[in-house]
């Protein structure tokens, strides 16, 4: 096979030849960009970035204006965690080196030199955590998802995926090459007709979806799709990114919340948000394992994460197993205030996720709320298409525990008076 063969993005059907354009006749890249950018612009998609400088673990300044953040994935408040936090200083000061570790970058792939002692570490309490045989982290949850869907499924199997799953797995089955078929989010009912009708063409068949969705804050119908995979041989490749230390009573997710524990389940976590680190994870059989260090290229051809972040991520993890207090507290925070914007009038869906969409149709009505909000002292972030699908944006409210009552009172009134601003 020709090295070209192998590379999906150079297989354009009919394309046998690459003719130079005419640039007497052609816009330039650079003019393409600018005139594509003012499009975006003028529709309200347009993306910047902003300097945030988190002031709390419920504050943060941007753009010069303290305000209370509801933009975070901090879910349990573990990225400002005292204990978490002091580390590193008492670490430096304790030891004769003046620093535990010699090197902040674990400096390469885990495959060479890059899994240390404390990647090691790591794995064996996420395992433990996990309650499974063994585990594998990857330096980001996208690239766990993105790993795992493109080295399990293959050009001969099919792929069975929500709607509204993450741009991660949606990347992920592409790079597969597996047939995917799309169903309706959430639509449990169609998934089965369409497993019915499809998945005599794929080897093995694959549901995935998030398990909380990170845009709507819903949850995924886990025990009907457990029971079509049992029924039609297939495996859940399930992220649990945002479901992580926030649901079950050790924190591990939905699916342990809802008490479905089979090993077609397989799990992909995070330690980017309520662990309050940087990461992504898979824990099951050590055939999984095995088979991810062997075929993962997002982990095989990736520097490991740094190796502090390893060692406070272990720590971390320990604390999330024990704040089943902390993470059932939140949820039921996040149902009140759910409530208290919905009789303000808004669409808010139902629940008590910690991810509150609020929604709007129109781009430019949501970051005019966006930016009025921040004006009163409160950041609530503006989600528009991409993220979510055309026609549809939303403010996205990102509840933490380590909100106040005040806090959430004071998201209620901007959006009280914001609700009829033209």
């Amino acid at each position: 096979m020709l090295p070209h063969e192998s590379n999906p993005i150079s297989e354009s059907p009919g394309l046998t030849s690459h003719n130079l354009p005419d640039k007497r006749s052609k816009t330039s890249m650079w003019d393409h960009f600018r005139a594509s950018m003012a499009n975006r612009k003028a529709a309200g998609l347009h993306r910047d970035v902003v300097v945030s400088t988190p002031i709390s673990p419920t504050r943060v300044e941007r753009n010069g204006q303290v305000a209370i953040n509801f933009g975070a994935n901090d879910y349990l408040g573990l990225a400002w965690h005292p204990t978490l936090f002091a580390w590193p200083k008492a670490s430096a000061a304790s030891s004769p080196e003046g620093s535990e570790f010699l090197r902040y970058g674990s400096g390469a792939s885990p495959i060479v030199t890059g899994h240390t002692d404390e990647h090691a570490r790591l794995v064996q309490t996420i395992a433990e955590f996990e309650d499974t045989h063994s585990a594998i982290v990857y330096s980001s949850g996208y690239a766990a998802n993105l790993g795992v869907v493109s080295a399990l499924a293959t050009r001969n199997d099919i792929i069975f995926s929500d709607e509204l799953n993450h741009a991660s797995l949606i990347d992920g089955c592409r790079l597969s090459r597996a047939n995917v078929q799309v169903y309706p989010h959430g639509d449990s009912q169609t998934l089965r007709r369409l497993v019915q009708e499809h998945r005599h063409r794929g080897r093995f068949g694959f549901v995935v979806t998030d398990s909380v969705f990170s845009m709507d804050g819903d949850l995924a119908p886990l025990l009907e799709i457990d029971a079509i995979c049992q029924e039609f041989d297939m495996h859940c490749i399930l992220d649990e990114a945002h479901a992580t230390g926030v649901y079950g009573h050790f924190g591990r997710g939905l699916a342990e919340h809802i008490g479905v524990s089979d090993e077609r389940m397989i799990r992909i976590g995070t330690l980017s948000k309520a662990v309050g680190c940087s990461g992504g994870f898979v824990a099951g059989r050590n055939e999984l394992i095995e088979w991810l260090v062997n075929h993962s290229r997002s982990w095989i051809y990736s520097t490991a994460s740094p190796v502090p972040n390893s060692h406070i991520a272990a720590r971390a993890i320990r604390l999330v197993q024990n704040m089943h207090t902390e993470r059932t507290a939140l949820r039921q925070n996040a149902q009140r205030l759910r409530l208290a914007i919905a009789g303000l009038g808004y669409s808010v869906g139902e629940g008590d996720c910690p991810i509150i969409p609020i929604r709007f149709q129109d781009p430019k009505a949501v970051v005019a709320a966006s930016q009025e909000l921040l004006r009163r002292g409160i950041y609530v972030p503006a989600i528009r298409p991409p993220t979510v699908p055309e026609g549809k944006s939303l403010l996205r409210v990102s509840l933490s525990v380590a909100h106040s009552s005040d806090d959430c009172h004071s998201l209620v009134e901007g959006l009280r008076q914001i609700k009829n601003l033209p």
